[in-house]
């Protein structure tokens, strides 16, 4: 029977390795990205995250929380491959030994061309590949090939094909969204693992972002003529390339001279160009400069790969070792192993009918009313996203503050979070006003929607007040993800930071 397991087994093996590896991986990005931050905030520049996320850059609990991500999409995605990998490798190539040696010195090149010879990246992922690679071949080697693997790995494909053909109908670009409105924020455990993924998926994040992905870089100017340094710090600030004293450790460092921009890491010149070149389109060259220096654009593709891929096949054999495990009642291992899989199968297929719904963009103008009048929280939600999607003004159809206060009361999160998001669209002040008050609403996910919609409003480009209110936020809440969202919106606003005085 305990041969039925060793697919998750190896699977565990593979999430646990990766999540050790990348957690040390995080953890020392954390401590590059506090750098970073000393260096601006002594600069005098206003920094995201601010001072109370700050400090946890330097403790091992968020880069353990944000090695979870990793280990749950990359950790799973590795474990995967490896497992086909070993089983091949037993069934066709173990009486030549030789062919180990290529098979690793394989991988290890792979990983660390993908990465540009980064060694931390590289062994972050061939060591969780290596760890399953050698599991894989002791558990498949003891319980002899073929053990019942061909069944198992039939009846788990079937399952996963099922699974696949009900959810196929509602899988759009918005489906990890519907996911999070349908199945995370309607109820108590949900809210947790959403809470819980808000709050640390930025610690990762900064992990494999490139230059540009960033929301700020520090950079170093060497300026041989000073009629020139004040442009050139104008179009790098405005581009969120804040310089600073400092040289060592900088993201970009920049030398001008005679008319001419020279880009480097370290030691290692990475573009030029002229300055009158760079004056037409900054935002281009910048551009170009991340690409020449992103190490990780191979890690948020497998990332992704592995998010969409791998992560719900592990959900699925975790969940089907459980019931398997529940359903010990029956006699036959073979038995319960299928009925295992049917029951996942329904328990998997089962929130897909919760999409099956009318399509926002399908709901006419003159419907909205009436969906937003309903006793139901699934019509009024639709509403909202009609609203939003279809760039109309919420005003115009009911009174935004009684649909906040009965959110509010039923403790809809997801009707709060869709009438923030709806609320960009309307230019009146009572809107504005409840934007306000949705800046300050203890849900992060309805606080950065409210901070999104008063960035689209860009009738307040020049409004001191409403950058101050943003201001104000930024610096007092402690949610790096809420953080984010205002800093944009200041962006979208027409701020820019103030460079510091010699």
């Amino acid at each position: 029977m305990k041969k039925y397991y060793y697919p998750v087994f190896i699977f565990l093996t593979g999430v646990f390795a990766a999540q050790v590896c990348f957690s040390i991986l995080v953890y020392f990005s954390n401590q590059s990205l506090y750098q970073t931050l000393q260096l601006l905030r002594d600069a005098g520049y206003l920094i995201v995250p601010n001072a109370h996320v700050m400090p946890g850059l330097q403790k091992w609990m968020p880069a353990l929380c944000g090695g979870l991500f990793f280990s749950m999409t990359i950790g799973a995605g590795l474990s995967l491959i490896t497992l086909l990998t070993a089983v091949l490798w037993l069934r066709y190539f173990q009486r030549f030994r030789a062919s180990l040696i290529f098979l690793v010195a394989g991988t290890l090149f792979f990983f660390a061309f993908q990465f540009n010879f980064a060694p931390g990246l590289t062994l972050s992922c061939v060591i969780p590949a290596g760890i399953v690679f050698y599991v894989s071949v002791r558990c498949f080697s003891y319980a002899g090939l073929p053990f019942p693997l061909l069944r198992v790995g039939a009846v788990h494909l079937a399952s996963i094909a099922a699974i696949a053909a009900v959810w196929a109908p509602v899988a759009d670009e918005d489906i990890f969204v519907a996911i999070r409105d349908n199945l995370l924020l309607t109820h108590p455990v949900g809210r947790s693992i959403n809470d819980f993924y808000y709050k640390y998926t930025l610690y990762p994040a900064e992990t494999f972002k490139s230059l540009n992905q960033k929301l700020l870089k520090s950079c170093h100017i060497t300026d041989a003529d000073s009629a020139v340094s004040p442009a050139l710090i104008r179009l790098l600030v405005k581009e969120d390339y804040l310089p600073v004293k400092e040289k060592s450790g900088v993201d970009l460092i920049v030398h001008h001279n005679d008319g001419r921009l020279t880009f480097q890491q370290e030691n290692k010149v990475i573009d030029t160009c002229r300055f009158a070149e760079f004056q037409k389109d900054p935002e281009e060259i910048l551009a170009a400069i991340s690409q020449k220096t992103d190490d990780t654009a191979f890690l948020r593709r497998i990332t992704f790969l592995s998010l969409i891929g791998a992560s719900p096949l592990l959900c699925y054999l975790l969940l089907h070792v459980a019931v398997m495990t529940g359903i010990f009642f029956i006699p036959s291992p073979a038995a319960r192993f299928a009925a295992a899989a049917v029951l996942c199968v329904a328990v998997f297929s089962l929130p897909a009918v919760l999409f099956s719904h009318q399509k926002p963009e399908d709901i006419d103008k003159k419907d909205i009313v009436r969906f937003l009048a309903s006793d139901h929280s699934r019509d009024r939600v639709l509403a909202l996203k009609a609203i939003s999607e279809q760039d109309l003004t919420i005003s115009h159809y009911g009174d935004p503050e009684k649909l906040v206060q009965g959110s509010l009361t039923r403790e809809q999160t997801v009707e709060r979070y869709w009438l923030a998001k709806s609320l960009a669209g309307d230019r009146s002040q009572a809107s504005y006003d409840l934007i306000l008050r949705l800046l300050d609403d203890p849900q992060p996910n309805v606080a950065c929607m409210a901070f999104y919609s008063l960035g689209q409003q860009s009738r307040f480009r020049n409004s001191n007040r409403t950058k101050n209110e943003i201001l104000r936020r930024i610096t007092s809440r402690d949610h790096w993800y809420v953080q984010w969202y205002a800093y944009k919106a200041l962006k979208r606003l027409g701020w820019t930071q103030t460079p510091p005085r010699e």
